[in-house]
């Protein structure tokens, strides 16, 4: 305990205790001994509200008996003895800057709070009673904490009046627990005496009210977050911004989810939902939480929740994981992903929350910053297009396995578009600037992908092995007419194949990512063989050529289960220190799907299976010359 009275001398008698930094202002005056912990600075005052004649204690400090303790004025006149005096204290946990001055400290001196403290108190002028707290803390919800020696809850009547923050705190409360709800943030050496006369607004800036008994959760952060400045009280994510990023939803903004159709399938991406977030490193709410590599500092999750469509079995698929973010914005780690396909197939637990090639992060950030990008958003671009193909390496290593009509297998580039929307949506670089010379011409420049340009680069690319079709619709079923039901039909040495409509998705503006399903067409569409494709581009060296190819990655399915399907490794030519570096990306995947067709078997109407690598080959030379930065 810092601070103990005894209702007699020799600490005889009851006693009342009392620890941590905090104001008592009307306690009963029957105490005839004391004692001050170390570390502890005590005021007393001989009336009630921290009224009347002083007395400084000092740390370590014992009084067996106050009968002896004279009791002096402001004048220096003694009045008596503190024996059955002491009616009110100021606990102080640090030495007040006013305790080794002769004067007097004044009413507004005595709230003395160290750096990273806020002091909230039930009425206002700082008066009744109160609690200080010491960042970084996360206080959830006022309704489970009272104040300071009293069962009293810090909510409803008796919530909180009058708030100060010290010096390096940065404070932010809500009207709502868990951190929801209206907020302020509040900086440092800030005084509120009366919170009713503090105007709470919604985000829209629309008045709700004033502040008075309002607060129900706050964050105490020991430092400037990075998002401060933002007009958001936490890395955010705007739904309309994420919803804008999607191409040609089906769905409405106002449903507060994304419906897009792809081929004949349908995906459902519900608004990311705010689930937590944290001044520190480990949240002990949520257990099952993987705190080890999450910032020190903070950081805020997201939850995610995605569906593809299964009309013709008995359940759809699903996909849940959970992002979170530090407070920069900037991805840290994925977990509690969950991939139930028809009910029949489980992936659980995978989790990435490290940068997997540590080479190619470095290397590519220094290639970038090269070429005049600031640092600040390099990293942002390194660390959302890490995240993204990690995650289509380690969550293909179980959906490759499947067998089914092709929805199940481009689900996967769907939850990557979602991660990199999502990742793009809260990144830095839409606060920053990219590039670091003024008047740098790139500002006008972004990255896109043609998707009508694609035909005619495919073709050129198969010349002499067969011929493209422009884009034509297919039947889907369902009567769409969405471009991403449309389909490049094309022979490869007489064999049918199809390449349907890219995907594509910009990366912290720095960069893109485009995907596509390729089919065999065996005959029977149910037994087509399909390739999914994950290919990401940065920003050229030059302003108009070309972006530059990072990161491809293929799957190949054969969907008449005769075989084990393929997996590429995730490809990149950043780094000659990354495991899977390779010059020539491109070639690196035909080489591996090449080498795993001498064991694949194909019978009479399945010969075209020995041309899959070299299909592959030419989407992905096709794709390249269909993406720009102009």
């Amino acid at each position: 305990m810092d601070f103990i009275l005894w209702n007699n001398n020799d600490q005889g008698g009851g006693s009342d205790s009392y620890a941590g930094a905090q104001g008592q202002e009307n306690i009963d005056a029957n105490n005839d001994s004391l004692q001050t912990s170390s570390g502890t600075w005590v005021i007393v005052f001989d009336g009630t509200e921290y009224t009347g004649n002083i007395w400084k204690i000092n740390p370590s400090t014992y009084e067996s008996d106050l009968n002896h303790v004279d009791r002096y004025d402001s004048s220096g006149s003694k009045v008596g003895v503190w024996k059955n005096a002491i009616q009110s204290f100021i606990l102080y946990k640090q030495e007040p800057a006013f305790w080794n001055n002769s004067s007097w400290p004044s009413k507004s001196e005595l709230i003395s709070l160290q750096e990273n403290q806020a002091l909230f108190t039930e009425n206002g002028n700082f008066e009744g009673d109160n609690r200080v707290f010491t960042g970084p803390y996360n206080a959830g919800s006022l309704s489970d904490i009272g104040y300071a020696n009293d069962s009293d809850k810090m909510t409803g009547t008796g919530g909180v009046t009058a708030l100060r923050t010290g010096n390096g705190s940065w404070l932010i409360i809500f009207d709502d627990t868990d951190f929801d709800g209206d907020f302020l943030k509040i900086g440092p050496n800030v005084t509120y005496p009366d919170l009713n006369n503090v105007e709470r607004k919604n985000l829209n800036g629309d008045n709700d009210g004033d502040w008075k008994n309002q607060i129900q959760s706050f964050l105490l952060y020991a430092y400037q977050p990075e998002f401060w400045n933002t007009p958001y009280s936490r890395p955010y994510v705007d739904f309309s911004t994420f919803y804008g990023l999607y191409p040609y939803p089906t769905s409405s903004e106002s449903d507060n989810k994304v419906v897009y159709m792809v081929e004949d399938s349908t995906y459902t991406v519900d608004c990311p939902d705010f689930t937590e977030q944290s001044t520190t490193q480990s949240l002990s709410s949520y257990e099952n939480d993987d705190t080890t590599n999450l910032p020190a500092e903070g950081w805020t999750k997201y939850g995610m929740s995605l569906t593809h469509e299964n009309p013709a079995l008995t359940r759809d698929d699903t996909c849940t994981f959970d992002a979170y973010f530090d407070n920069t914005g900037t991805l840290v780690s994925i977990q509690h992903f969950d991939m139930q396909l028809n009910g029949a197939m489980q992936i659980s637990q995978a989790l990435i929350d490290t940068v997997d090639f540590v080479a190619w992060y470095y290397g590519t950030t220094g290639a970038i910053e090269t070429l005049g990008i600031s640092e600040e958003a390099a990293d942002a671009f390194v660390d959302v297009f890490d995240f993204v193909t990690a995650a289509f390496n380690k969550f293909s290593a179980a959906i490759y396995k499947v067998s089914d009509n092709g929805g199940q297998f481009y689900f996967l580039p769907v939850v990557c578009h979602t991660l990199n929307r999502l990742c793009t949506t809260v990144a830095k670089p839409f606060n920053t600037q990219i590039y670091t010379q003024s008047g740098d011409q790139r500002q006008n420049y972004s990255m896109a992908f043609d998707n009508s340009a694609f035909p005619n680069s495919l073709n050129s690319v198969v010349s002499g092995y067969g011929s493209v079709q422009n884009w034509q619709q297919e039947n889907t079923g369902n009567g769409g007419t969405y471009p991403f039901n449309q389909a490049a039909e094309y022979t490869y040495d007489s064999y049918p194949f199809r390449t349907w409509y890219q995907e594509s998705s910009v990366s912290a503006q720095l960069g893109i990512f485009v995907s596509c399903k390729l089919d065999y067409e065996i005959g029977d569409n149910s037994k087509d063989d399909h390739v999914i494709l994950l290919l990401g581009f940065r920003i050229p060296n030059t302003a108009g050529d070309l972006p530059t190819l990072t990161f491809a990655q293929a799957t190949v399915q054969f969907t008449d289960g005769s075989n084990t399907n393929i997996m590429t490794p995730p490809y990149n030519n950043v780094s000659s220190g990354t495991s899977y570096y390779a010059s020539d990306v491109i070639g690196a995947v035909y080489n591996y799907i090449q080498d795993q067709l001498t064991n694949v078997t194909m019978n009479s109407s399945q010969q075209g299976r020995k041309y899959l690598a070299d299909v592959t080959q030419a989407n992905m030379q096709a794709i390249c010359n269909c993406v720009s930065f102009n």
